[in-house]
């Protein structure tokens, strides 16, 4: 099993071995920490490694732990980092969400966790840099704290109206229709539920939204006679109903007033892009605080 972490410590390699015996629940004899172009001096009947690179930047430390077969407890990566975090006093990165690489999940010291924007080198600058975070961390206290909106759109949200009709569509003969309807879906829910994970929605975010309702609409149009057909109609009445019940209509003023600019052809435009939230979700800084350790809803 593997694991990849990234933290910023300054003694972190002569520390590590003790923390991997206890975290993997091995002797300490059985540790190896070398560096990543170290071959002739480490302990190669070690079940458990860590090579380390030295990084520029904040971050100065990449680490990549192995555990072989034969270990039999293994931590998982949210574990190990956790362990990590809280012997060594410091902000533990690790990967988070395949189609946001940039975001890392960061163990705390104190036992939560929270979302960072970690941006790669460049070629001018080979450091990586913590950008931005949503809640502050404790070594690295001027990183700006922000919402992340890639946190928005991770966040998993079930969409029961939309899977019952995939139901009736074995063959996904209507599958554009039900993956639109799945994201209307979405966005009636976050109105519904108070925007999670934190109450906060991007209006850049929500236009797309009202965007995609749009090419629903289209391709409802295009429905002929698929078995799915009727089921599609009806769960997107359904959706249309719980938009209105947790909207308002404001002529699309606050949309518009969010996104700073007049939004085109707003009067001829479809009747959802003319309502607002009950709450405005983009308008609203609520204070962030790290999620605590067992938090799996907020961050996944």
């Amino acid at each position: 099993m593997m694991y990849h972490l990234m933290i910023r410590a300054t003694d972190a390699p002569t520390r590590l071995p003790l923390i991997l015996a206890d975290t993997f629940h091995v002797a300490l004899a059985q540790t190896d920490v070398s560096a990543g172009s170290e071959w002739e001096d480490r302990n190669w009947d070690a079940v458990v490694t860590c090579e380390y690179e030295r990084l520029q930047g904040v971050l100065n430390w990449s680490l990549t732990i192995y555990a072989a077969h034969e270990v039999e407890h293994r931590p998982t990566e949210d574990e190990l980092a956790a362990s990590m975090a809280r012997r060594l006093s410091v902000s533990v990165f690790t990967s988070w969400d395949a189609r946001f690489p940039w975001v890392r999940k960061v163990a705390l010291p104190d036992g939560g966790s929270t979302l960072a924007r970690v941006l790669q080198p460049e070629d001018d600058n080979p450091a990586y840099t913590v950008d931005t975070a949503e809640s502050r961390l404790p070594d690295l206290p001027d990183v700006p704290v922000v919402h992340l909106p890639e946190a928005v759109r991770a966040y998993k949200l079930t969409t029961p109206i939309t899977d019952s009709v995939e139901k009736e569509d074995p063959a996904g003969a209507i599958f554009n229709v039900v993956d639109l309807s799945r994201n209307w879906e979405r966005l009636c829910l976050r109105l519904r539920s108070g925007f999670p994970p934190h109450g906060w929605f991007p209006a850049n975010l929500y236009r797309e939204d009202l965007e995609l309702r749009d090419r629903l609409g289209e391709a409802m149009d295009g429905l002929s006679a698929e078995i799915a057909a009727d089921a599609a109609r009806d769960a997107v009445e359904q959706l249309d109903e719980l938009y209105r019940r947790f909207t308002i209509d404001d002529d699309g003023l606050a949309l518009s007033s969010a996104l700073d600019e007049e939004i085109t052809g707003l009067p001829r435009l479809p009747w959802y892009w003319r309502r607002r939230p009950l709450a405005l979700p983009w308008s609203e800084r609520v204070e962030q605080k790290a999620a605590p350790a067992d938090d799996e809803t907020r961050i996944q």
